[in-house]
């Protein structure tokens, strides 16, 4: 079984206790994909062209956050890795929309199953209803090339929905 598992810098524990406690086998094949958004940098290109002169980055500065994201790349595909020891792991950092790039990443590795976490938490309480699963496991959720495995944060904490 090959299995595709998305990071974001926040979920390695999610992931990890997603696999161990659901998979079990010899032939799992485990791939970590880590996604640099490059949708934001553009944005900012596109606002600025609209009021002022194209800006283009001098390539001294444009190589030092290259060398950035690279370094957050292998720091957070590291956490991955020694977040998953016991299973054998391959490491794949991408640059593009994370959307995208995931499901057609599944689909070149041709993933039998995907495992995505639903939204990036940086502290925050776990929520629940609309908002709770992200635009990117949104996507993901709607154009997957195979199944995909929602993995949440266990919490016991009681939701205010009415019964």
């Amino acid at each position: 079984m090959r299995i595709l598992c998305c990071l974001d810098g926040t979920n390695a524990e999610i992931i990890s206790k997603a696999v161990t406690t659901f998979l079990h086998g010899n032939e799992i094949t485990i791939n970590l994909l880590y996604v640099t958004d490059s949708g934001p940098q553009k944005e900012i290109e596109r606002s600025r062209s609209r009021f002022l002169r194209p800006y283009d980055l001098a390539s001294p500065r444009r190589d030092q956050i290259q060398q950035t994201e690279q370094l957050s790349a292998q720091d957070v595909l590291n956490e991955g890795e020694s977040c998953l020891a016991p299973y054998t792991t391959t490491k794949t950092h991408r640059t593009g929309r994370p959307e995208r790039e995931i499901v057609n990443y599944a689909a070149e590795w041709q993933a039998d199953l995907l495992l995505i976490c639903p939204r990036a938490l940086y502290g925050g309480p776990t929520t629940i209803g609309p908002k709770s699963v992200g635009h990117v496991a949104r996507f993901v959720l709607d154009h997957a090339p195979c199944p995909v495995l929602l993995a949440r944060p266990l919490t016991h904490k009681q939701f205010s929905i009415a019964r």
